[in-house]
């Protein structure tokens, strides 16, 4: 028994090192919060909240990724590695605009 409460209890201490990053909620023409500062290896989520038909796509400005279409409620993951400022946009909407700044 002392055994399997050890095991679970190193479980739960190595479980809270793996913290959840950010999300990022999508919306009709909007990004919320629009700009972010992470550290390299944070992934940042994506969470459409709109019910536009065909849903939305993060499009990175430079090319560097792109989400699939997100319908209402499906979210999408990207892990910002690079040092620097990552601009990204709504592709159905071009000048809803947000930034990751990887520091």
């Amino acid at each position: 028994m002392i055994r399997l409460l050890v095991l679970v209890g190193a479980f739960l201490v190595s479980g809270a090192a793996f913290a959840e990053g950010p999300t990022v909620a999508v919306g009709h023409n909007r990004l919320t919060p629009s700009e972010l500062t992470v550290k390299p290896g944070t992934a940042v989520t994506f969470e459409n909240q709109d019910e536009m038909p065909g849903g939305h796509t993060i499009v990175a400005d430079d090319g560097s990724f792109e989400s699939p279409g997100l319908a209402k409620g499906q979210t999408w993951s990207h892990t910002f590695d690079a040092p620097g400022k990552h601009g990204y946009s709504i592709k159905e909407h071009p000048t809803a605009k947000g930034s990751v700044s990887v520091e």
